[in-house]
């Protein structure tokens, strides 16, 4: 999205991409429920401030031998995952998160992602390794 095309249809985004680590090694779907959470979370904190979703929060998750696909459209709908993580215990990965919202700005689309990170930061150790506004 052009940042012409952002200004015009009153939209905002932002995307983060982060590392993370579990010493002790987390479950497939332990992960996978923290990035759900993390996604509703968003959405809701989206909710509140009475905007709206324009297409997506997106999370796409990878470890060594496997990856976590997620995306949230819509709170009633709720988080439609593609879960191929491997069985093996996890210990770390990089996460892409995104999201695109209508009525905010880039930076308040910001605050609420960095925000929705608790349930992970509770869990995992992470890293923030790029953060932008055009995704």
């Amino acid at each position: 999205m052009s940042e012409n095309s952002k200004e015009m249809a009153g939209a905002s985004s932002f995307g983060l991409r982060l590392r993370f680590q579990s010493p002790k090694g987390m479950g497939r779907e332990e992960l996978a429920t923290l990035v759900v959470r993390m996604l509703r979370s968003m959405g809701e904190a989206v909710d509140q401030t009475g905007r709206a979703l324009i297409g997506h929060i997106k999370v796409f998750l990878t470890v060594p031998g496997g990856s976590l696909k997620a995306n949230l459209v819509d709170l009633d709908l709720g988080p439609e995952t593609e879960n191929d993580l491997p069985g093996e215990l996890i210990e770390s990965g990089e996460i892409r998160y995104m999201a695109a919202v209508i009525g905010l700005t880039d930076e308040e689309v910001e605050q609420l992602m960095e925000g929705s990170l608790g349930s992970l930061q509770h869990k995992l150790k992470i890293d923030v390794l790029e953060h932008k506004h055009e995704h």
